[in-house]
């Protein structure tokens, strides 16, 4: 059986488990320790941002007749949250 955090590759042959998670993983979902636990890995993603070309594309997009601001604001934000989920 494999540990059920996403991307742990740590199997029960190779190691202590406590229910369905491998002993890293479990020590870091419970107590916030274990930096070498993937489930310490996955909550460290790199933040990814907007190039000058895509807030151009955004840009170029927006309705300006409509409160503009808001319109693009959202936009921006809507990018992002993709990028980043």
């Amino acid at each position: 059986m494999k540990c059920i955090v996403k991307d742990c590759i740590n199997q029960t042959h190779e190691g202590l488990f406590i229910g369905e998670l491998c002993s890293p993983c479990h020590e870091f979902v419970t107590t916030g320790n274990g930096v070498y636990s993937q489930a310490y890995r996955n909550t460290q993603r790199q933040w990814v941002g907007l190039t000058d070309e895509e807030l151009l594309d955004i840009y170029n997009q927006t309705d300006w007749n409509v409160n503009e601001n808001w319109n693009y604001e959202r936009a921006i934000e809507a990018k992002l949250k993709e990028k980043n989920t």
